[in-house]
Formats: C-alpha cells, structure tokens, sequence
C-alpha cells in the first residue's frame, strides 16, 4: 500500500489525492487494528467474551439474562460488562440490541412474518415497544423498512 502511495503521488495523475488519503486511512486503520488486537493476543478474558458473544448470537430471540450469562462464564458481571466493551467499544446490552435489530431486519426482508410476529420472536414485551425501538435505531418504521427493502 505505502509503495502504491509513493507511486500515485509521483504520477499525479488526476484525483490522486483522494487515493493517497484512502490509502494513509487504510493503513493507520490496519496499524491500529494490529495494535489493539496484540493487546488482547494472549488475554484469557478474549475466549470469554467471544463465548459470550456467541451466546448472544444464537440466543438473540430467547430471553437472555446478562448477567447471568457473566455468571454462566465465571465472571462478575461488573466486570464482564467492563472488559466487553473495553474489548468490543459497546456494553453487552447494546451489542444484544444491536442483535436483535439485525435479526429483525433480516426478517422483514427475508420472510413473511407480520410485524408484531417478529417482535415477540425477538422477545420485546411489546409491539410498540419493538417498533419504538426499531424506529429509533433506523429512522424508519419497520412497515416502512420493509417496503423500501424487500427481497
């Protein structure tokens, strides 16, 4: 990439500032994203949280308690919720939402399920309280996703 970079700048051939400076945020992003994960490369906590995250995954339409799934880990929830966001840049409660949200979108494509089907199988209380959250997330109602979005 750095030899590209010194290439195209060379040439200066039209637009060439544009490529060099995606091609610099390539590569401070690559370094960065090498740094933090040497960080975590031999942290026993990192298994733990990639459990949790799979747990979550498959469970994104049962009720799922977090702080007993820390329990279920051997982890104080306190500190579960610390080093997963440290780890992942968001606490475990919203990367459930952001679950649920994903699987919900999947679903107003990808089936035919009415709207308040999909809500419960995600486990909301309510169909209100799904489309006020799915409104809030996406700017658009999930009958509106839907429409705009449909396989």
């Amino acid at each position: 990439c750095y030899q590209e970079m010194i290439r195209e700048t060379e040439q200066e051939k039209t637009g060439f500032q544009i490529l060099v400076s995606s091609i610099v945020l390539h590569i401070l992003g690559y370094v960065i994203y090498k740094h933090n994960n040497k960080l975590y490369e031999s942290n026993p906590i990192v298994e733990k949280i990639n459990q949790a995250r799979k747990i979550m995954r498959e469970n994104v339409n049962k009720p799922l308690s977090l702080e007993t799934l820390a329990t279920d880990l051997n982890l104080s929830y306190t500190w579960f919720r610390r080093a997963f966001k440290e780890y992942t840049g968001i606490s475990p409660a919203q990367y459930l939402l952001q679950m649920k949200l994903n699987r919900a979108k999947e679903l107003l494509t990808n089936s035919n399920l009415n709207i308040s089907e999909i809500a419960y199988d995600l486990g909301f209380e309510s169909v209100s309280h799904f489309c006020t959250f799915f409104k809030s997330r996406e700017k658009f109602t999930a009958s509106e996703y839907r429409e705009k979005f449909k396989l």
